[in-house]
């Protein structure tokens, strides 16, 4: 197809061209003035395109979840509330959950995400449906360096999933310091540098978590040896941010998530300094409700402007939610270009927050942006209100069903 009439950010740092975009296999063939030739043509004119936007951290099936835990402090919220629940959990009852969440991130503009969690086969059988890009981990726990064949379950995800369509992906999921032994996590970090896989980690989301670990014997095991996506790191101290950087870290920031298990807000600000690579997740829906990466830019770029505003400016932050987001999930993306894959974000310039559009790129953070269409390797996930992959009556109807099991209300 060719993309006509629109407004076209190439990346994060270019300013917006009226430009058409031809996309075949997948991929961005030509970019360029007044292209044509004898394929479908989609009229963008009044609308505004840039890289695809990334969430680097949820946990998808936990949609299920959404508004049931709220106003608990981390440990009652996780411990007591959320962990009983997931027993009744099930592959199926996880896929609905699943297509619940793409739907809603699809919305919001997502064209590829990074999750952890249980019953990922569901998952990414989920993410083979709809359309979405993904990197899937199981959720890594183990008691005394034994998990229960968690390892082998998702070690079989990467040989039945792995580069599937070119959209899914498989890494290894360790949960967090306090879940995994010293022993787990050297096993994990071989696998990782054997096969070159992503490894994705909670890392010192609570003050317990760093009064209690220490962050070089965390690394002296070889989990970021390879690529370690650290999710939180809301408690690092100037000496953590050094260990980091000598590392293959990469940071997804859930600034969300942070907030309302009362676990603080990160210093983002020192660590772009240090040029870490900054991403932003939503965390799943059951500690944030919402998987909107774009209201995580906002929330996060006001709270570290809060004392200087010149603090996260408006092309660092978009950098963040497209190549950085890219980089993190160790995909290709993030700019658009000839040869890459056509992963886009669509927002309708019909809006009254994006006048005047003269300060278009401000607006996709600091106002109300709304999106229009997103597409993932050449074909739209979503489009004008309507999701082309799937029916979204059938999958309100089995959510419901699903979320009344869960809860333990009879039918």
């Amino acid at each position: 197809m060719i993309l006509k009439n629109a407004l076209v950010l190439k990346d994060y740092s270019a300013k917006p061209e009226r430009l058409d975009i031809k996309i075949s296999n997948g991929k961005i063939k030509e970019i360029g003035v007044n292209i044509f030739d004898d394929i479908e043509i989609v009229d963008l004119t009044d609308k505004l395109v840039i890289p695809g936007l990334i969430n680097t951290h949820t946990h998808v099936a936990m949609s299920i979840f959404r508004g049931i835990a709220e106003d608990l402090p981390f440990n009652d919220w996780l411990f007591k509330t959320i962990e009983p629940l997931e027993k009744k959990l099930n592959d199926e009852i996880v896929y609905w959950a699943t297509l619940i969440s793409l739907m809603e991130m699809a919305s919001h503009g997502i064209t590829a995400f990074c999750d952890m969690y249980m019953f990922e086969n569901s998952v990414a059988k989920a993410v083979a449906d709809f359309g979405i890009k993904a990197v899937l981990t199981r959720g890594l726990v183990d008691i005394n360096g034994e998990d229960n064949g968690r390892l082998f379950e998702n070690l079989k995800l990467y040989e039945k999933w792995n580069n599937f369509d070119s959209r899914i992906f498989v890494g290894l999921g360790p949960h967090a310091p306090y879940s995994c032994s010293t022993k787990y996590l050297k096993e994990i970090a071989k696998i990782s540098k054997d096969n070159n896989l992503l490894v994705t980690m909670h890392l010192f989301e609570n003050s317990w978590e760093k009064e209690k670990f220490n962050l070089k014997e965390i690394l002296d095991t070889g989990i970021a040896d390879n690529h370690l996506l650290a999710v939180h790191c809301v408690y690092v101290d100037d000496k953590d941010i050094e260990l980091l950087k000598s590392h293959n870290v990469y940071i997804s920031h859930n600034p969300s998530s942070n907030l309302k298990l009362g676990n603080g807000i990160a210093p983002i600000t020192k660590m772009l300094k240090n040029n870490l690579n900054i991403s932003f997740g939503t965390d799943g829906a059951a500690s944030n409700n919402s998987l909107d990466v774009l209201f995580e830019a906002r929330l996060s770029t006001l709270l570290q402007k809060k004392n200087n505003p010149e603090n996260m400016k408006v092309d660092e932050v978009i950098k963040m939610l497209t190549l950085n987001g890219y980089k993190a999930l160790k995909l290709e993306g993030g700019e658009i270009k000839e040869g890459a894959y056509a992963d886009l974000t669509i927002f309708d310039l019909d809006n009254p927050s994006f006048m005047p559009i003269e300060n278009i790129k401000n607006h996709i953070i600091h106002s109300s942006p709304k999106i229009y269409a997103t597409m993932v390797n050449g074909k739209f996930i979503y489009f004008d209100g309507k999701f082309p992959t799937i029916d979204k009556k059938e999958v309100y109807k089995k959510f419901l069903i699903s979320y009344k099991k869960v809860i333990g209300i009879e039918n």
